[in-house]
């Protein structure tokens, strides 16, 4: 996907990348992030709330500002994975590396946010 990048990269700098793999196809994450994302979504106290700063529909998200200070974006790249899907989130950042205890708060929210309420969100029927 690095050749098909549907923007450039906010910033030089990934300051940490995961990886998350779904049931559902990319078509249901791109519209729970794009469409549904205040409702599954809750910020922490003090917390900027994410911003959709660009998307191409069905693969590409860029959220900004958002989880950290010291992170600029927040990229999800999504693509299809046999029937379900797999999502590359990567922050970025102004330095090379973030300080080991900013980096392990940002890898933990993103899992409680990627791995956890998305996961739940893209996963539960809802009437």
């Amino acid at each position: 996907m690095a050749d098909d990048r549907p923007w450039p990269a906010p910033t030089p700098y990934v300051v940490v990348g995961r990886r998350w793999k779904y049931a559902p196809p990319p078509w249901v994450i791109y519209e729970a992030v794009v469409d549904d994302l205040e409702r599954w979504l809750s910020p922490l106290t003090g917390e900027l709330s994410p911003q959709l700063a660009a998307f191409r529909r069905p693969d590409a998200i860029l959220l900004a500002p958002w989880v950290d200070p010291a992170v600029a974006a927040v990229e999800l790249l999504i693509e299809q994975d046999g029937y379900g899907s797999v999502v590359t989130v990567l922050a970025y950042g102004e330095v090379p590396q973030l300080p080991d205890e900013a980096r392990r708060w940002v890898r933990y929210r993103m899992g409680t946010v990627f791995g956890g309420a998305l996961r739940v969100w893209v996963d539960e029927p809802r009437a």
